[in-house]
């Protein structure tokens, strides 16, 4: 992600506020729903909306579809998607908007990436809105998904795309290695014993590797967090990530290429980077290449789809405990857009949000149901005893950790990256590598 410091936007923000031609927009904080339609009723034409969204593929058909559907169910909103690629490009060029003053109205952003815009101000909060309209039903949001949408007790975002990642696995496969088809690797020394089983080696070449993923700081988190490590201390400050306990899963990975040969090597970038990691780790799962593997629940319904082999998914492994972080994106309102705008936007969130919308979004995609009215309802619990891979990531909340929400969240996750990439393709100690990125991550928290 290219590096723009945070002071150096909030320096940017002060010009464009003082530069800008658009009209201020209101804060938000006594916002209503109702309030778009003005003091004469409904407008004179449709309010048209801006959102930018980083969703492609079979996912973004489904979110197209979301979206047409808004479109055709009332007369006084149209929201206009624009496709930004990827969490980290739509991430880049919103802060160029920021600092050129031309901002969306609306904006799909990955829950490691807004903090950096809402403790600059680029975001609007939503207490408002949430607090004077009676239909968005707060409390129905699964508590587990609130986490990473709320910062210093403002509520920015809310949950839309939510997801953890999960283990997947070829079940015809693990059936042939004797192992439990219904969960082969409970810890990470069950999967690094498996993964020898698994992988398949011809004349010095591997044909078919036990374990793969991408090199994620998302992922390492559950590793950091299972061995009893964490990334922070409580007051936000304290840097942990060169204790031994940081070091452990990455050690681990690190041996399982360089000195097992039974990862495969990264491919390079993260599963949420614009790399395509996850796609070429996708493709690899589906041909046989790879035994188990690491990736988020969003891709389920496709793997599910396309797979020709009996498919697998469970909780990640663990060290001590199970824990797991949660990913996705979140949706929020620009603080500049101007204010029947921003009205507008708040009436597509809670479409987008509601119980109706989330079912019919996590049985077409796998990400997780962010009402609990939803994950209740007789068409979702009958849509889960017909796929029970569904389950897993929704069970594994009851592990979920909050990755620590601050405007350097994503500069630490990228450094967490750095440090993953380093070690595994350079066979640095794990320890080294993290030692190096805790020193990083306390330069810039200082």
């Amino acid at each position: 992600m290219k590096k723009i410091s945070m002071l150096l936007l909030v320096a940017s923000m002060m010009t464009v506020s003082a530069c800008s031609s658009a009209k201020p927009a209101d804060t938000g904080s006594s916002g209503t729903a109702s309030s778009a339609a003005g003091s004469s009723g409904k407008p004179a034409a449709p309010v048209e909306i801006e959102f930018w969204h980083a969703m492609g593929g079979d996912s973004g058909d489904v979110l197209q579809k979301q979206i047409d559907a808004f479109n055709s169910s009332q007369s006084e909103v149209v929201v206009k998607p624009v496709f930004q690629q990827s969490y980290d490009t739509t991430g880049e060029k919103l802060q160029a908007a920021v600092v050129a003053g031309k901002v969306p109205d609306i904006v799909q952003l990955n829950t490691r990436v807004w903090p950096g815009f809402a403790a600059n101000g680029a975001l609007l909060p939503l207490d408002g809105y949430i607090k004077n309209d009676p239909d968005i039903r707060f409390d129905d949001f699964n508590k587990g998904l609130l986490v990473n949408t709320a910062l210093n007790g403002k509520q920015y975002t809310l949950p839309y795309n939510r997801s953890t990642p999960i283990l997947y696995y070829n079940k015809d496969i693990v059936k042939q290695l004797g192992l439990d088809p219904e969960n082969p690797v409970p810890t990470w020394d069950d999967l690094a014993a498996a993964a020898k089983k698994a992988t398949i080696a011809k004349n010095g070449k591997i044909e078919r590797f036990g374990f793969a993923a991408s090199m994620s700081g998302w992922y390492d988190y559950s590793m950091i967090w299972s061995a009893g490590g964490d990334v922070l201390g409580p007051d936000m400050k304290t840097v942990l990530l060169d204790k031994p306990e940081a070091a452990r899963g990455l050690q681990l990975w690190v041996d399982m290429v360089n000195k097992d040969k039974t990862m495969m090597p990264p491919v390079g970038g993260t599963s949420t980077s614009s790399s395509g990691a996850g796609q070429s780790l996708d493709t690899g799962f589906l041909n046989g290449q790879v035994v188990f593997f690491i990736s988020s629940t969003a891709g389920l319904a496709s793997m599910q789809k396309n797979a020709k082999f009996e498919l697998g998914t469970a909780f990640l492994p663990k060290f001590n405990a199970y824990a797991t972080p949660t990913g996705g994106a979140n949706l929020a309102i620009m603080a500049k857009a101007p204010k029947e705008k921003q009205d507008a936007a708040w009436k597509f969130i809670k479409f987008m949000t509601s119980k109706e919308q989330t079912i019919f979004f996590s049985q077409n995609t796998g990400y997780l149901t962010v009402r609990k009215s939803a994950e209740e309802a007789p068409e979702m619990q009958n849509y889960y005893k017909q796929n029970p891979n569904f389950t897993v990531a929704l069970k594994q909340l009851e592990y979920a950790k909050e990755v620590p929400s601050l405007e350097a969240t994503k500069r630490i996750e990228t450094e967490l990256n750095n440090a993953m990439e380093k070690a595994v393709t350079t066979n640095t100690p794990a320890a080294d590598a993290m030692k190096e990125a805790a020193d990083n991550v306390r330069t810039f928290l200082k």
